[in-house]
């Protein structure tokens, strides 16, 4: 009996002691509840919705929800910038305009690329428009992540292709790493995973890798936005230029996360086994006092 007490225990202690893979995972958006990522998670959300038209004042971006789905919708002006990020920011005089300045939700784990980390998130690109200036180089529908040391990435999704950038030069130079016949991927409800680690990067859909390289040093970037570039735990979705404007679908955003600290979620199946077992150990140590 005693043997069986101790296997209990230490199978219980086992399930509620979080390990690196379940401490580090934070959901920042679930369309399932019915709001958009600015209102998922109240009184504690983690991601803010902004958007601007630097050149003209308006229109704007717009954001709205149906069907479990956000759609941001930036396609009115390639003027428009508008996305959610982990960052409140100021809107200063030019040629900045975008200053990130204190975290959204001040438990947002340090994004430590040694340690490892991986953003998900499920897109679907409605339609996508790079016409403007530097339409070559820019994507309407955009994230970015930064680490502590801000050493990141920048990936674009368009219709047809998915492609990272260079460097700092976004608007004068041709696309890094870019995997191009992906239009029925980026017409669906498509789950992508950007996985960080050490100084490279990985795009994937399920086992499928589409983009793939070392980690970039964007910090001298100049102009509109440039200093979201200089910002540490950086992270962001959305339209990011005056050159593209897009329609997007937004379904979900998670973030996992091997640093230590972070905070978790408490897994409802494991509460469950918890209760479980809790229950047998009562009912054997009543039967063993009996």
């Amino acid at each position: 009996m005693r043997n069986k007490l101790v296997v209990l225990s230490v199978g219980l202690t086992m399930l509620l002691t979080p390990n690196r893979s379940m401490a580090g995972v934070i959901t920042l958006y679930d369309g399932t509840s019915g709001v958009t990522p600015d209102q998922y998670n109240p009184p504690s959300q983690w991601l803010k919705f902004g958007t601007l038209n630097p050149v003209t004042g308006t229109p704007i971006g717009t954001q709205s929800v149906s069907s479990g789905l956000t759609n941001l919708d930036t396609s009115s002006s390639n003027n428009i910038y508008g996305g959610y990020s982990n960052y409140n920011v100021a809107i200063p005089a030019a040629p900045s305009y975008i200053t990130p300045t204190t975290l959204v939700n001040s438990s947002f784990p340090s994004l430590d690329r040694n340690a490892g980390y991986d953003l998900s998130f499920t897109v679907k690109i409605n339609s996508q428009f790079n016409d403007g200036t530097n339409g070559p180089y820019r994507a309407g529908f955009s994230i970015i992540v930064l680490s502590s040391d801000k050493q990141g990435i920048e990936i674009g999704f368009r219709t047809t292709d998915i492609f990272s950038q260079v460097n700092s030069s976004f608007n004068s130079i041709s696309p890094a790493e870019q995997i191009t016949g992906v239009s029925s991927l980026l017409s669906s409800l498509t789950t992508y995973n950007l996985n960080v680690s050490g100084n490279n990067y990985t795009l994937t859909n399920g086992a499928t890798t589409l983009l793939s390289g070392l980690l970039r040093d964007y910090t001298a970037a100049t102009g509109v936005g440039s200093d979201v570039y200089r910002t540490p735990n950086f992270v962001f979705l959305g339209d990011d230029t005056t050159s593209a404007r897009a329609k997007i679908d937004l379904k979900s955003i998670t973030l996992s996360n091997n640093s230590a600290g972070v905070p978790y979620e408490f897994s409802p199946t494991a509460g469950i086994f918890a209760l479980v077992a809790g229950s047998i150990i009562n009912h054997l140590l009543k039967k063993k006092k009996s």
